[in-house]
């Protein structure tokens, strides 16, 4: 049996799949399909076993099941083009779960004394961050989401990211993690274009 720590790290990636169907769905389905995202974060997953596997022990109930799924509806809601909405939730959801997953297997030192974070964790998070949301952005531009954004402003959103990851924000870093990748996404696309 994989370990709670490690199911939700892989949850939270395998979520931020859907992210790829933004280029190929009309925007208000989209906006539905985040809206059922909610509902299935705050109604229906907390009634199944699933919620079990998915909280850490001593979590509030206000915790990363139901952040995640607001998170995604603000990107969604607020980048435009598709391809910024997809590439901002790829970043954070790829690098969020590849720094957990990296940091608890890979031996390092903590990263500047943090509590969580590690030499072996934060870089994962801006290198596969920066991997997943610039294929997200890609993928999403080719299916009709708009045009997406260059490599180095991805970069930045990740590397934003990961600073936020690294501040505790309560009550999750689900929220905190995807806005810093979106804002820094409209930031550096504004910039560089």
């Amino acid at each position: 049996m994989i370990p709670p720590a490690d199911f939700r790290a892989w949850f939270h990636a395998a979520t931020g799949l859907v992210a790829l169907g933004l280029g190929v769905f009309p925007y208000a389905l989209s906006v539905a399909g985040a809206v059922l995202g909610v509902v299935a974060g705050w109604i229906v997953i907390p009634r199944t076993p699933l919620e079990a596997r998915l909280r850490r022990p001593g979590e509030p109930w206000l915790n990363g099941l139901r952040t995640y799924p607001v998170a995604v509806i603000l990107l969604v809601l607020f980048l435009r083009p598709a391809t910024l909405a997809a590439t901002a939730w790829a970043v954070w959801a790829a690098g969020d779960a590849a720094a957990s997953l990296v940091g608890r297997h890979v031996r390092a030192p903590a990263l500047f004394g943090h509590r969580k974070a590690t030499w072996s964790g934060t870089p994962a998070f801006v290198v596969l961050g920066t991997l997943a949301g610039y294929g997200a952005g890609r993928f999403v531009e080719a299916t009709g989401g708009g045009a997406g954004t260059s490599l180095p402003v991805v970069a930045l959103a990740a590397v934003a990211s990961a600073l936020v990851d690294l501040v505790r924000i309560p009550p999750d870093d689900n929220l905190p993690n995807a806005l810093a990748a979106g804002v820094a996404l409209v930031l550096g696309a504004h910039l560089s274009g």
